[in-house]
């Protein structure tokens, strides 16, 4: 009798229920990376869409902005912040006094500060910043970069090839692999000063990343107002004591916190080097930097201009001008 042996396939199912399971889990992880994918790339949407309305919303009340500003001119004249009393107006008042305000822009609340565009020194000459070397042995480092900077600035400014002791020349900056320099003109815009080698470690940026120590070209020399001065520009222009000048600073943090005058606060010593080196009036000149212009918590873009007060009805060639209009 012959006898029919099933062969046993138990182990081919076997693998192929281990293909199949394997099959499943790896489309698993590929659903579950697209759906992070998917998640990360709506986060980095929202997030840009955030931005670039928060960035209209900048420009938007930037303007209106500029509009309270003349608006203020004309209703109230430009007497001294320091001798205003906040409290008598019912509204705000928009004035170059370094601090903080906040307006309604269609429903979005947006937080700006007004100051003067005549801040930071003006670079009248290649020694404008001689200034900074008040009170400082003639030796020192600060000394000796002052004194490079005023060769590579009168090598970058003049017209011919010759480098001064300490200038940097056609060659020189080709070396620094910074090539088509010097432009052997006068600079257009303040922030060509940081190509000068020696201005990487003289001139500081704000926390913004702004060179807000020099005076943006174009606006009329004259004192810097006492509202943006810093500790060096104390020491140095004012020729105040180290005590002394954390004194101002302390002072002028109360003004931005609470408008308390600082004739109120400050040392009667003190008063006439500030009012002497500096100015206490409304100037024709203004700097808007919007801080937030979107919900607390949300993105914001953050935008900041400087203009020459026009009127209300605007300039009369009916064209904006900005010395200064970035956004970032």
């Amino acid at each position: 009798m012959r006898v029919r042996i099933q062969p046993d396939r138990s182990h081919e199912s076997g693998a192929a229920l281990v293909s199949a399971l394997a099959m499943l889990a790896t489309a698993g992880l590929l659903v579950l990376a697209l759906v992070a994918v998917s998640r990360v790339s709506t986060v980095g949407v929202a997030t840009y869409t955030d931005l670039m309305r928060s960035g209209y919303i900048a420009e938007g009340a930037g303007n209106r902005v500029r509009y309270l500003i003349e608006a203020d001119r004309q209703l109230y004249g430009t007497s001294r912040a320091e001798d205003i009393k906040y409290e008598d107006y019912d509204t705000d008042r928009y004035l170059a006094d370094s601090i903080e305000h906040e307006i309604d822009y269609y429903g979005t609340p947006v937080k700006f500060v007004i100051t003067s565009a005549l801040s930071g020194v003006a670079m009248t000459n290649v020694n404008a910043l001689d200034v900074f070397s008040y009170d400082r042995d003639t030796e020192s480092a600060v000394t000796d970069l002052l004194g490079e900077f005023a060769d590579q600035l009168s090598d970058y400014i003049d017209t011919d090839d010759e480098s001064r002791t300490d200038g940097f020349e056609v060659a020189d900056y080709e070396g620094i692999d910074m090539n088509a320099l010097p432009r052997n003109a006068s600079p257009q815009f303040r922030e060509e000063l940081l190509w000068l080698p020696a201005a990487k470690t003289l001139l500081p940026l704000d926390k913004d990343g702004r060179l807000t120590l020099i005076r943006q070209f174009g606006i009329p020399s004259g004192n810097p107002s006492i509202y943006t001065v810093n500790y060096t520009m104390l020491r140095t222009m004012a020729q105040l004591e180290e005590e002394q000048a954390k004194e101002v600073l302390r002072a002028l943090e109360l003004w931005r916190k609470e408008r308390t005058p600082l004739g109120d606060q400050l040392d009667e010593l003190v008063l006439p080097q500030l009012q002497r080196s500096f100015s206490w009036n409304e100037p024709e000149y203004y700097t808007v930097t919007v801080r937030q212009a979107a919900p607390e918590g949300r993105p914001t873009s953050r935008l900041v201009y400087s203009f020459r007060s026009d009127g209300v009805a605007g300039p009369s060639d009916k064209i904006a001008t900005y010395y200064e209009y970035l956004k970032f």
